[in-house]
């Protein structure tokens, strides 16, 4: 079964993103050698940042997980987003900040000026993968998206990974300019023309 998440799935969540992360080349590039230490902290932040607005889909287990920002987020909590990042900052480090702040700046220059939804977190704890639980947690924001008429957007740096989202209707591919860090690329996903009986 797939629900919203709560702020007591934090630990359970935090845990399935990690592992799954373990060898992603982003991640990688952004927290470097002390992927250990840090990733938790990473992972922690942007359940928070997203938990607020509700939009952080969990299998049951916590197993899988979904993290999204709407459409319309206009930054309506400007304060409670800089706290979270002042304290990441805070644990990580200016060179590890510096690093994700270059990341961010590199998505900022591909990405459109329309309205949609940007997938920030997909992850399946690595022994539960292939169950389709990704898949899963991925449909309700992607049924909104197309009831609504909106995109959905996100950026990869896996091959493995890109063939995944293609094959669930994220084809229009722009190249991320990341310099020093892995080759990346930004996916966006049209919405889907439904049936009159279902729009």
């Amino acid at each position: 079964m797939v629900r919203r998440a709560s702020s007591a799935d934090r630990s359970g969540v935090v845990a399935s993103v990690v592992a799954a992360f373990a060898h992603d080349p982003a991640w990688a590039f952004m927290l470097g050698a002390e992927y250990e230490q840090l990733a938790p902290l990473f992972a922690g932040a942007l359940f928070d940042l997203r938990i607020a607005s509700e939009n952080v889909w969990v299998t049951d287990d916590l197993a899988a997980v979904s993290m999204w920002d709407p459409p319309d987020n206009g930054d309506d909590m400007p304060g409670y987003a800089a706290s979270i990042w002042s304290r990441y900052r805070t644990a990580a480090g200016e060179s590890t900040f510096e690093r994700l702040t270059l990341y961010n700046h590199a998505l900022d220059a591909v990405s459109p000026a329309e309205s949609y939804w940007y997938l920030g977190v997909l992850a399946t704890h690595p022994k539960r993968q292939r169950e389709g639980l990704a898949s899963a947690v991925l449909e309700p924001v992607l049924s909104d998206a197309d009831k609504r008429g909106l995109p959905c957007c996100l950026e990869t740096s896996t091959a493995s990974n890109r063939r995944f989202y293609e094959h669930r209707g994220f084809t229009q591919v722009t190249d991320v300019v990341l310099p020093d860090g892995p080759q990346t690329w930004w996916l966006r996903r049209g919405a889907r023309v439904l049936p009159t009986s279902e729009a």
